[in-house]
């Protein structure tokens, strides 16, 4: 099953690989949505990006359709890539800087975070740059996939290549793979309540508060009588025993009734 993934483009030469790494992305089934800095427009067109995912592409934190969408992306996110991240975006990740698009929406994010860094060699080994480096990598649930050694776009030799497009996709299938296994939803089941002889007053008070209760939190659908001495409950549950086990709290239970509970096929809203 494919993911949802914010792809962060910020304004390294290498933001060209990034549209190869949406592309590849968008392949494998995952829903891509690219965000993207404005030194990263300079060098690449959000077009490109809206063509390969086939998504908007958000540049402007304030756009008016937007505002708060930097909220609202995280909150989809299964993953966040920022390929390639400059020296500028390691030094307001390490520092909790958010002033465009980018930055502000990886303060909100909650899912894993892959980092891929991409400068000039020297930069890259500046004391400052590894030093704000190893501050992301010590971010709960940010990843750092080391930049590769070559020849650099400046004409320099040595590390600070952004990794191939492969590779990130590799690392990024990696983390997805890790996440959790999302929760089975809720089946209904059905209780059914058979009284011997009619509950006290006091009884029924306190059933009526314990049923209000489950109503209020969303795990009792419904409830209603069938009779003088019989009454049917439809719970939301996880399982069949979480029902019983919430039929057997009730005030009622063990007290001159019956109660049986199982799977009920309905389809509710």
């Amino acid at each position: 099953m494919g993911a949802t993934v914010l792809l962060c483009v910020t304004g390294s030469i290498a933001a060209y690989k990034a549209a190869d790494l949406a592309s590849k992305l968008a392949q494998a089934g995952h829903e891509v949505t690219a965000l993207m800095t404005e030194a990263a427009r300079q060098l690449v067109s959000p077009n490109t990006f809206l063509n390969l995912t086939g998504r908007r592409v958000y540049t402007d934190l304030w756009d008016p359709h937007g505002q708060t969408e930097h909220i609202a992306l995280t909150d989809r996110a299964d993953l966040v890539i920022v390929a390639p991240a400059t020296a500028n975006t390691l030094a307001k990740i390490a520092h909790g800087l958010g002033d465009d698009m980018v930055s502000t929406t990886l303060l909100a994010v909650r899912s894993p975070v892959l980092v891929c860094p991409a400068m000039n060699t020297r930069m890259w080994a500046h004391p400052v740059v590894q030093r704000n480096l190893a501050a992301v990598r010590a971010l709960p649930g940010y990843h750092v996939l080391e930049p590769g050694a070559g020849h650099l776009a400046c004409g320099h030799v040595g590390p600070g290549r952004l990794p191939e497009p492969a590779d990130i996709l590799s690392a990024a299938e990696a983390l997805l793979g890790a996440r959790p296994a999302p929760e089975p939803p809720p089946a209904t089941f059905l209780e059914l309540v058979v009284y011997d002889a009619a509950p006290s007053a006091e009884a029924q008070e306190r059933e009526r508060a314990y049923r209000a209760d489950l109503l209020r939190a969303g795990s009792l659908v419904s409830t209603g009588s069938l009779g003088e001495r019989r009454r049917a409950h439809v719970h939301r549950a996880r399982s069949l025993d979480e029902a019983l086990e919430r039929a057997r709290r009730s005030p009622l239970a063990g007290s001159g009734c019956r109660i049986e509970v199982f799977p009920w096929a309905l389809d509710l809203p």
